[in-house]
């Protein structure tokens, strides 16, 4: 049987929500019950459109995000010595994460997002999970709460990085670890990202240094995209120079291709090393 945590009540002080038969119910009055939990929203950094893109213009497999899935749960299953196996994923609006922790099976998934309408699509069709909106720089949760957090492709999306992260630190439970992906090279940032609604992009020392201020300790770090980076960069450099307008649907179709599937299955036999460089910053940190 799962065990999830109480969440805070939104706006009721000292009053708790169980998660139970696909509602949240107030532990002090049952008629009280939501679909999905809302304390607060973000628009900033993300907008309909992009999930409209996401959702239904690009592919979900592409073969950097199912290498970015597997190396999420490969990581967890390596680090994670928690029982309880509470894990929050932060920014879930495309779904695509739900499918792997749910064929492992032993992962209690709660889902995030800073926006709503997406996130009642997927507590419809997940029932059985629950699902919550909040802006994780009006942190909502005031002690310690779960065991693990995924933030795949997010904290490029933050304004205030530094203080998310000092966020995920409080929420996360002693010896909890994050898993974190962002774009690498700061560099290389271009219209792409813009369009993308990226602050920023972000070098590895960069990374480290953020969550070594905020208190985590260092597990893991490596590189997503190694194989492809060449071409990657390229691209990227000539885009910057010549001041490009970048298509998102077409740079994501043409880059979904049998040779990038081919150069990931070839650097997943890589995993155990930390690599050099990529396309993304890979971390593995633990709240100490």
């Amino acid at each position: 049987m799962v065990h999830y945590p109480d969440f805070p009540h939104p706006t009721k002080i000292n009053q708790k929500l169980k998660f139970s038969r696909g509602y949240f119910e107030n532990t002090l009055d049952k008629s009280e019950r939501y679909k999905i939990l809302r304390y607060s929203t973000n628009i900033i950094g993300w907008n309909s459109k992009l999930t409209d893109i996401a959702l239904h213009d690009i592919n979900k497999d592409h073969p950097i995000d199912v290498a970015s899935r597997q190396r999420c749960i490969e990581l967890l299953e390596k680090h994670d010595h928690s029982e309880k196996k509470i894990t929050l994923e932060i920014g879930c609006s495309n779904g695509n994460l739900i499918s792997n922790f749910q064929e492992i099976n032993k992962y209690n998934y709660v889902g995030s997002d800073a926006q709503s309408p997406r996130i009642m699509d997927l507590a419809r069709l997940y029932s059985n999970i629950p699902f919550i909106e909040f802006d994780l720089i009006k942190n909502p949760f005031l002690e310690s709460t779960f065991n693990n957090i995924v933030m795949l492709n997010v904290l490029e999306h933050i304004e205030n990085d530094q203080l998310a992260l000092d966020n995920v630190f409080k929420i996360l439970e002693k010896n909890g670890l994050l898993i974190i992906e962002v774009p690498a090279v700061s560099f290389l940032y271009d219209d792409y990202d813009k369009q993308l609604l990226h602050f920023r992009r972000y070098d590895m020392k960069n990374l480290i240094d953020k969550l070594i201020n905020s208190g985590f300790m260092i597990e893991k770090k490596t590189h997503l995209g190694f194989m492809v980076f060449p071409f990657f960069f390229i691209t990227k450099l000539i885009n910057k120079i010549f001041k490009k307008k970048v298509e998102i649907i077409k740079m994501a179709n043409i880059s979904d291709n049998i040779v990038l599937k081919v150069l990931f299955k070839i650097e997943k036999k890589l995993s155990n090393f930390s690599l050099p460089f990529g396309v993304r910053c890979y971390v593995c940190a633990r709240k100490k």
